[in-house]
């Protein structure tokens, strides 16, 4: 499956990009996770956080759209 990851705030700075392409088979936010910190080691630190179809996702769930949204840690209060 292709799928646009949108990247947000210092996350773009970080990588050095605001979005990417990746193909990948059926994962979960998890692997999704897993695959952006082996490629981009800098954000391990970070509390990344995922969304799709417009709602920030659970761990375990399964990656279903085509469009994802990459936050940084949120913070304020």
């Amino acid at each position: 499956m292709k799928v646009k990851l949108r990247y947000y705030g210092k996350l773009v700075d970080r990588i050095g990009k605001s979005d990417e392409i990746l193909l990948v088979d059926d994962i979960t936010v998890r692997e999704l996770l897993s695959i952006l910190e082996k490629k981009y080691p800098q954000l391990k630190q970070l509390s990344i956080k995922i969304a799709q179809n417009n709602r920030i996702t659970n761990i375990d769930e399964t990656i279903t759209s085509s469009k994802i949204d990459v936050f940084p840690p949120f913070s304020g209060g």
